[in-house]
């Protein structure tokens, strides 16, 4: 595996204009300040244009290759320091920026070479990237160590480790790593998007979103950081405000299949197959070397009614990954489409005989053995329209972390599945469901369930809270809201949250 900066950036006419008129000086201050600023592209244009008024000048060169290195333009800087006098080589900024260019040119043996004996932690962070790239894990580690006892940044070197930690599935690792990282450097962007992507491998995409938005805030032409607001923001069912930010990142990365694939993900939570389809079939060569991509295109294939070809799609991917839920079922639908029941029910049958068999999947296996003749017709049917222990769970910790996420839609779904499938309504199931209506502002709803929980547990304080709120803030009945505020608060007066709401209630 090989991390890289991904410090991506477009050309800025408008500081073109603004170059012209300005003594080469001038224009090496606007690109200083450019670059202090994190405006990449602007400070190259201001570089290019100077050097034509001062042809080698070290500064500039300099500067531009850290500039061309920071968009991740390793071929660029490359070219940038072969323009260098060679008088001027031998300091180890010149080595270490070197360094950096041939590893982004994929060039690890000769990145090593030049940062064989590192003395700071940015050395130290190029030896073990370099490392990674020749698959030796082991001396990446150990560049890592030793680079952590030298001088220097700290936070990009802990920010490689951090990710080498969420390559190994260490999500808890990751994280605390990732904070170091911020500790040593706050707003390193390398450290920002490894905290992200840290706080999403556990789950946690409130925490993922605001990394990811302050990567975007400071970092304003960076692809990745855009990339990782928008996919959070459309993974929490805040679509309107992905597809807002989606017009900022194909303005960024035009050509980017990340992108592309990322615009087709939002129409199918849409459900406007058609267009998801039109938005992958002009990119079937890339999709294939990405399993969700192939998912993604499958799913829309077979939504608008082109079963044959999502087979052709799902059957490798489940070949290669069996343990995938989400191809596996698709595939399984895309056979019963086609008339192959027999190979619909092969293809479900590992997931339908699990205890967590969710309701589509033994929905599915249902129609396809009935269609075969297999006698597991039956069985499989009542227990899609039942539940099991292990199903339950399974669903429960789903929608809760769903509501921990602010994923209001997913949350709703799976509450909802679960209050249908249980004959004995729960009340927190109930509670919880109410307050992920309230969050769409689907009010009246959320206040007649929420009511229901409170017959169901009249004495207990959260499921009070929830109503009470809920009643005062729509102004539907106020007078009552207060009366199960201050029974919650009675009934749990060490409850802060609960104390705030009735302050708040009685305030107003």
């Amino acid at each position: 595996m090989i991390f890289r900066r991904t410090r991506i950036a477009l050309l800025a006419p408008v500081a073109l204009l603004a170059s012209c008129g300005l003594a080469p000086q001038e224009k090496l201050a606007e690109a200083e300040a450019s670059y202090l600023a994190n405006d990449f592209a602007g400070a190259k244009v201001y570089l290019v244009s100077a050097l034509r008024d001062m042809p080698g000048d070290p500064a500039m060169l300099t500067l531009l290759a850290k500039t061309q290195i920071a968009m991740g333009d390793g071929e660029g800087a490359f070219a940038t320091l072969q323009q260098v006098a060679r008088g001027d080589r031998e300091d180890r900024e010149y080595r270490a920026l070197l360094a950096e260019a041939e590893l982004l040119r994929g060039n690890f043996t000769q990145a090593l070479a030049i940062v064989d004996d590192p003395t700071s932690a940015e050395e130290s962070r190029i030896a073990a990237l370099a490392h990674l790239g020749l698959g030796d894990l082991e001396r990446a580690l150990s560049a890592i160590s030793l680079g952590r006892g030298m001088k220097g940044n700290k936070a990009p070197l802990l920010s490689v480790l951090a990710r080498i930690k969420l390559a190994q599935s260490d999500a808890p690792g990751a994280l605390r790593t990732s904070d170091l990282a911020l500790e040593a450097d706050g707003d390193d962007i390398d450290a920002l998007l490894a905290s992200a992507r840290a706080y999403q491998a556990s789950y946690d995409l409130p925490k993922s979103l605001s990394a990811y938005a302050k990567a975007a805030k400071l970092y304003p032409q960076n692809v990745a950081a855009h990339l990782g607001h928008v996919a959070t923001l459309a993974e929490m069912g805040q679509l309107d405000k992905a597809k807002s930010g989606l017009l900022r990142l194909e303005e960024l990365a035009p050509r980017s299949i990340e992108v592309t694939h990322l615009k087709a993900r939002i129409a199918l939570e849409e459900e406007d197959w058609p267009k998801a389809r039109e938005i992958l079939q002009g990119n079937e060569t890339a999709i294939r070397e990405h399993p969700r991509m192939q998912a993604s295109y499958a799913e829309a294939l077979l939504r608008v009614g082109q079963a044959g070809q999502a087979r052709a799609w799902l059957e490798p991917l489940v070949e290669d990954f069996p343990g995938m839920r989400e191809p596996r079922t698709l595939l399984a639908e895309a056979q019963f489409a086609e008339g192959l029941a027999s190979d619909a029910l092969a293809t479900i049958r590992p997931l339908a005989q699990r205890p967590d068999a969710r309701p589509e999947e033994l929905a599915i296996a249902a129609k396809a053995a009935r269609a075969s003749g297999d006698a597991a017709a039956t069985r499989y049917a009542k227990r899609a329209s039942s539940s099991t222990p292990e199903w339950i769970g399974g669903e429960l910790a789903k929608a809760d972390m769903a509501l921990r996420n602010r994923q209001w839609r997913k949350a709703i779904e799976s509450y909802e599945v679960i209050n249908a499938r249980t004959s004995t309504p729960n009340a927190m199931v109930l509670n919880n469901l109410a307050f992920a209506k309230s969050q769409l502002g689907e009010t009246e709803d959320a206040i007649r369930i929420a009511l229901e929980a409170v017959q169901i547990a009249p004495d207990h304080p959260a499921v009070l809270d929830t109503a009470g709120w809920l009643m005062v803030q729509s102004g539907e009945d106020r007078k009552r809201g207060l009366e199960l505020l201050e029974k919650a608060s009675r009934l749990d007066p060490d409850n802060v949250a609960i104390a705030g709401r009735l302050a708040r209630a009685k305030a107003t």
